[in-house]
């Protein structure tokens, strides 16, 4: 297996734009057959050694849902700095060389700047139940339904009441759609993260 740096070759002139947010590398790999549990042993030995090196702020390994499935190590560093160093150290090149004819594949992932996903979880929102979900689904709707009732539902006074019911709902669920989902998203976003 070849070892490639997670981050790769990039100009160093956009090292300042890029280091100083927290990094978060997930790397998966799926053990050979047989081989599982030589792998566990090896996951656990790199996550130990990985929470002890500079920068990292902490490592979690998530084991595969079925045999034969792949591994996830996921680690997050201070900035791109440490994330450099933690590639360019003695420790990870002698992890590296304990893994050979142990996995068949490796894939590697960064993502940057995603802080909201580490926030403590006392800034979660609690799940509301069922009757506040409904009213406030019914007040969110509730103006356009008036608005519909009053101002389109006159021209449509000599249809059936089937047909005015559908077209009255079509155009409920249309302005709901396209104008109060994205309002009550863009709130939503502002309360959760505020």
């Amino acid at each position: 297996m070849s070892d490639t740096s997670l981050t790769g070759a990039f100009d160093t002139g956009r090292l300042a734009k890029i280091a100083d947010e927290p990094v978060t590398i997930t790397v998966s790999r799926a053990p050979l057959p047989g081989r599982e549990s030589e792998f566990e042993a090896w996951a656990e030995r790199s996550a130990s050694v990985l929470r002890a090196f500079p920068g990292c702020l902490g490592v979690g390994v998530l084991r595969p849902g079925e045999a034969g499935g792949e591994w996830h190590i996921v680690s997050r560093f201070v900035d791109g700095i440490a994330l450099r160093a933690w590639e360019r150290s003695a420790e990870r090149a002698a992890l590296l060389d304990g893994i050979d004819g142990i996995v068949a594949d490796m894939k590697v992932q960064r993502t940057v700047g995603v802080n909201e996903w580490f926030d403590l979880a006392e800034r979660a929102q609690p799940k509301r139940s069922l009757a506040q979900r409904l009213l406030g689904d019914v007040l969110w709707v509730y103006p356009a339904a008036l608005a519909v009732a009053l101002f389109v539902a006159p021209y449509f006074s000599g249809m059936a009441l089937g047909v005015r019911t559908l077209i009255s709902g079509l155009l409920v669920g249309l302005v709901a759609q396209t104008t109060i989902g994205p309002i009550r998203r863009l709130v939503r976003r502002r309360r959760r993260f505020g």
